[in-house]
C-alpha cells in the first residue's frame, strides 16, 4: 500500500508546487502594465506599482483607487499514444485593487490586493483511465474503473499593506508586507492498490480529492531613480516567504477496498520562491514611452515538496507522508513594452518571454508548465482624475513531448491562454 499511496500523491505533490508555477501565475496586473508587456519595474508610476515595484507609489499625488480585472480564458490538450482529450471551456478570474495616500509631499501609504495566482484545468475526461490501466480492462478492478473528474482550481491572494518616499526628487524606495493566502481545490483519479491475494485484487482507490488552504508572509521592496524626465530606472526584490497549508486528502474507494478511512487531514510548507526584477523607461520622443525589464525567479526553492499525512490508520498503514523531488530551475524572463499617447488617448503593446522551471520528469496535466511567448496590447482613456484602460494578453505555451517512460505523466502537451483586462483608475 505504502508504493501505491505514495505514486497516487505524487501529482498532489505537483499541485502543492504550482502556487507559482508559471502555468498558474498572471505574469503581470494591470491593464495598462500588462498591455506593455510586463516591462513596468523602471515606470511603475501607477497605483500597480504594489506588485511591480512598491517605490513608484512615491510619485501618487492624490488619493488614488485602482482596480483591474483579468480573465484567464485556457486552451489545452493532452495526448498520449492515440489518446486526445481537451480542456472544458472554463474562465478563471485574477486581478489587482488598491487604494493609495499621500501624506504631504513626500510619503505613501495604502493598501493593496492582488492574485498571485488563479488559474487550473478542467479536463473533459474521454477516458485517460483507459490508457492509464492499459492492458487491463476497467472491469478487472474492484469497483471497475469508471471516467473520474480531472479538475483543478489554485490560486493564492496576496493583501500587501504599503509605504513609499520620496528620498529625494530623484530617488524612491518603497515596501510592502505581503500577507499570503493560498488555496489547492484538486481532483482526479486516486489510481488502485494490488492486493496480493488468491488470485490478486486490483483495489481501485476512486475518486482524489485535495483540499487545502493557508496563510503566510513575506515582503516586497522596490526602488526607482528618475535622474531624468525622459529616463527612469528602477528595481524589485520579492522574498521567499513559506505558506503553511492545512486541510483533506480523500480517497472515495478507500474504505470500502482496503477497510481504511476514506479522508486524512494533511499539512505542507510550500515556500514561494525570491523574485529579483529590474527594468528601465526611456522617452526617446515627447508622447513615446519605451521599456524594457529582466525577471528572475528563484525557482530552485521548490526543488522538492512535502505532504505530511496525518490520519492514524492510513500511518500505521506506513503512509505518514510523501516526498517529491520537482527538479526545477531559476528562469529569468525578458520583456518589452511600449506606451504613444495621443491627448487623453493612449495605445499599448509588449512582449515577453517565460522560460518554464519544470524538467519534463514532473509535467503534468493538472498544473502544466509551459515556456510563453506572449504578446498583449491595448489602449486607454484619461480625462481629470479618470482613468480607463482595456487590454488584451495572448500566450502561445510552446508544445511539449515527453516521451521519458519514467516521467509523471509523459505524453504531447499544449497550452495557449487569453487574457481580456479591464481596468479604472481614479485620482480624488
Amino acid at each position: 500500500m505504502r508504493k501505491r499511496l505514495f505514486v497516487g500523491l505524487a501529482a498532489v505533490l505537483a499541485l502543492t508546487s504550482g502556487l507559482l508555477a508559471n502555468g498558474l501565475n498572471l505574469n503581470g496586473f494591470g491593464a495598462r502594465a500588462t498591455a506593455m508587456g510586463g516591462a513596468f519595474v523602471g515606470l511603475a508610476d501607477d497605483y500597480t506599482a504594489v506588485f511591480w515595484n512598491p517605490a513608484g507609489l512615491a510619485l501618487i499625488k492624490k488619493g488614488t483607487f485602482g482596480l483591474s480585472g483579468h480573465f484567464l480564458f485556457p486552451t489545452s490538450d493532452y495526448t498520449l499514444s492515440t489518446f486526445t482529450m481537451e480542456t472544458k471551456s472554463t474562465m478563471y478570474p485574477s486581478g489587482i485593487l488598491g487604494y493609495f495616500q499621500p501624506i504631504g509631499d513626500r510619503v505613501v501609504v495604502g493598501l493593496g490586493a492582488y492574485t498571485m495566482s488563479g488559474l487550473g484545468a478542467n479536463w473533459n475526461n474521454t477516458g485517460l483511465e483507459n490508457v492509464l490501466i492499459y492492458p487491463y480492462p476497467a472491469s478487472a478492478f474492484t469497483p471497475p474503473v469508471e471516467a473520474y473528474t480531472w479538475k483543478s482550481f489554485i490560486g493564492s491572494i496576496v493583501i500587501a499593506p504599503s509605504f513609499a518616499v520620496r528620498i529625494t526628487d530623484q530617488i524612491l524606495f518603497g515596501a510592502t508586507f505581503n500577507i499570503n493566502y493560498g488555496f489547492f481545490r484538486v481532483n482526479q483519479w486516486g489510481e488502485y492498490q494490488v492486493i496480493p491475494t488468491k488470485p490478486p485484487v486490483l483495489a481501485n482507490l476512486g475518486q482524489r480529492t485535495m483540499d487545502i488552504t493557508g496563510w503566510g508572509y513575506g515582503a516586497t521592496f522596490g526602488l526607482l531613480v528618475k535622474p531624468a524626465d525622459w529616463f527612469s530606472f528602477g528595481a524589485t526584490y520579492r522574498l521567499q516567504s513559506k505558506t503553511k497549508l492545512s486541510g483533506t486528502v480523500e480517497f472515495s474507494e478507500l474504505g470500502t477496498v482496503l477497510g481504511l478511512p476514506e479522508s486524512s487531514d494533511a499539512k505542507a510548507n510550500v515556500t514561494s520562491p525570491a523574485w529579483l526584477a529590474g527594468g528601465v523607461a526611456v522617452k526617446p520622443l515627447k508622447d513615446l514611452t519605451v521599456t524594457f525589464d529582466l525577471q528572475w525567479t528563484n525557482w530552485k526553492k521548490l526543488n522538492s515538496v512535502v505532504v505530511s499525512l496525518l490520519n492514524s490508520y492510513w500511518n500505521e498503514a506506513g503512509v505518514t507522508e510523501a516526498t517529491m523531488d520537482l527538479q526545477w530551475a531559476n528562469k529569468i524572463q525578458t520583456r518589452v513594452g511600449a506606451e504613444y499617447k495621443m491627448g487623453d488617448f493612449a495605445i499599448r503593446a509588449g512582449y515577453y518571454y517565460d522560460p518554464a522551471p519544470a524538467p519534463d520528469a514532473t509535467m503534468n496535466i493538472l498544473v502544466p508548465s509551459f515556456t510563453y511567448n506572449s504578446i498583449a496590447a491595448g489602449f486607454g482613456y484619461a480625462t481629470g482624475g479618470l482613468h480607463l484602460d482595456l487590454g488584451v494578453e495572448y500566450l502561445m505555451g510552446q508544445k511539449r513531448t515527453i516521451t521519458d517512460a519514467e516521467a509523471m505523466m509523459p505524453g504531447i502537451y499544449t497550452m495557449k491562454i487569453l487574457v481580456p483586462i479591464i481596468g479604472i483608475s481614479y485620482a480624488f
